[in-house]
This record gives C-alpha cells, structure tokens and sequence, in this order.
C-alpha cells in the first residue's frame, strides 16, 4: 500500500481459522486506519516539500509581492466547478477570459 514495505510474519493456518476473541475484532481495523492515517501523512508531507520547492522557484524569478492594479488582465479560476456533479461543468471554462 503506497510503496511502503511492511514486514509482517505470516498468520499460522491453525489460527487463522480459530474463532476471534472480541478484543481481537478490532485489531486489524485499526491497523487499517493508522495505515491511512500514515498514508496521508506522508502525501501532505510530499506536498508541502513540492510547494516550498515551488515557491522558492517562483521567488527566484521574481522577488517580492506580486500586486495586481487596476485596468491589469487576470484570468479567475471558478473553482465551484471543480466541487459540484452537474454534468454541465464538463463543458464549461473554468478560466475566465483576461
């Protein structure tokens, strides 16, 4: 899962097909949960590394605060699209024109 080695050692047949004490039940649910848990960890880990990564980029090329005046052409990105099921978000710009 992820890329990330486990090691394990394989479940005995004999105890495998035993009956589950209720303690047991939610062993391997939680093992589960904390795999996803450690899972997003490590994707946010790698996306705040690629942004600083990024910005730093971006700051080399130009330094400063980047100010927008009036009468400037921007383009706004609709990102109530990207949120919604309708099919006609499929066919509509989610740029703006400048």
């Amino acid at each position: 899962m992820l890329g990330l080695v486990i090691n394990t050692n394989p479940t005995p047949t004999t105890d495998s097909t035993l009956p589950m004490e209720a303690e047991q039940v939610g062993i391997p649910q939680a093992y589960v949960q904390q795999q996803r848990i450690d899972g997003y960890a490590h994707t946010m880990e790698h996306a705040e590394r690629r942004k600083n990564a990024f910005d730093k980029q971006v700051l080399a090329q130009s330094p400063g605060v980047v100010t927008f005046e009036k009468g400037r052409l921007v383009q706004v990105y609709r990102n109530d699209l990207t949120y919604t099921f309708k099919s006609e978000r499929k066919l509509l710009p989610r740029w703006s024109a400048p």
